[in-house]
């Protein structure tokens, strides 16, 4: 499998988060992942960014720091003091010209986990590169198979850092800056294929579903914890609207959810739902945060768990494009991530 990853993505570290090199280097050292092979993303500019993002929310991630600072913000990072909220009935939100950096912070924030530094925008659009360079491959190996009549199912594996699944088209949260699996949907959808996303990440994809809810293609599907963040969103009754009614599909699950549990529902799913859907590419949003000592999430996933999860997801038998969601137990980042890659080789 082909895995693309750029060290600038580590560059977004701000003070109060943490991001880790455990997974890179278990799949990088571990002789049982000697198949995989890395490769660096190109630079595909900011026009597949913007399919997605406003141009002025990207706008916004270029400067913010530099005009924080020059404000007398803290050199630490860009952290929002105020939000703008429905209940505020007399702000004509659309009629304001926002100047100050404070309030572009909550303007452009839906909570307090999305630090901005001197070097986030610089790693968030590398790992936009990663994404988009490993669809292009994942397509063009789809092409060449088609011509040879293979009947090889190819798999990619994008190892985003920041993730993207929390983030809309002009708003960053839970970590997510630049919305990475809806970069690629778009791409794949221009070229009129037709995608699948399953979000297996512990938290509900919030800007995934709010960036499609209205579209049919693709078919958006949330397995997650409830209830948890984003708190908000992620009901079984958001089913989409327009011509996306019925195409998106959450799954709230209990905390107690085990393996076998877990299973037998992303079996259902994949039965009921993607099997009929007769999608072009899957795109799975991967997170292990499901992991049952996964500090701040967890299900009772089992690392052992996640090889089975791997092997249902190659029984679907669609090429597959896996991009880096959520993890926070370090210590087994690594081998949840590729316990999962391993299942579908």
């Amino acid at each position: 499998m082909k895995v693309f990853y750029s060290n600038l993505c580590l560059r977004h570290a701000p003070k109060y988060e943490f991001i880790s090199g455990k997974l890179i280097d278990y799949i990088g050292k571990s002789n049982s992942l000697s198949q995989f092979e890395f490769l660096s993303p190109d630079n595909y500019g900011l026009e597949p960014i913007l399919s997605v993002h406003s141009k002025d929310y990207v706008e916004y991630l270029q400067t913010a720091y530099q005009e924080w600072v020059n404000d007398g913000g803290s050199e630490d990072g860009v952290l929002p003091e105020a939000f703008p909220h429905q209940n505020l009935s007399s702000a004509k939100l659309q009629n304001i010209k926002i100047t100050s950096p404070i309030a572009k912070a909550g303007l452009y924030c839906f909570d307090m986990s999305c630090c901005i530094t001197e070097n986030t925008w610089e790693s968030v659009y590398e790992s936009a590169q990663v994404v988009i360079s490993a669809t292009m491959e994942l397509k063009r190996i789809v092409e060449e198979s088609e011509s040879d009549e293979s009947s090889f199912v190819p798999s990619v594996f994008a190892l985003c850092r920041p993730p993207g699944h929390h983030a809309n088209s002009n708003l960053c949260a839970g970590y997510c800056f630049l919305n990475n699996v809806a970069i690629s949907t778009r791409l794949l959808v221009k070229a009129n294929k037709r995608v699948v996303i399953l979000d297996i990440d512990y938290h509900h994809g919030n800007g995934t579903q709010d960036i499609f809810y209205s579209n049919s293609n693709p078919l958006y599907i949330s397995l997650h914890g409830s209830p948890d963040y984003p708190w908000f969103t992620g009901d079984e009754s958001e089913k989409g609207e327009g011509q996306g009614e019925g195409f998106n599909i959450n799954i709230p699950l209990p905390k107690t959810t085990d393996d076998d549990e877990y299973l037998k529902i992303l079996k259902r799913i994949i039965d009921e739902n993607i099997r009929p859907y007769n999608a072009d590419y899957l795109i799975v949003s991967l997170g292990v945060d499901t992991y049952k000592e996964d500090p701040i999430a967890g299900l009772q996933i089992t690392s052992g768990g996640y090889e089975r999860v791997g092997e249902l997801i190659k029984s679907i038998e669609l090429p597959t494009l896996f991009v880096m969601e959520g993890g926070y137990h370090l210590e087994t980042i690594g081998i949840n991530v590729g316990n999962i890659l391993l299942g579908t080789t």
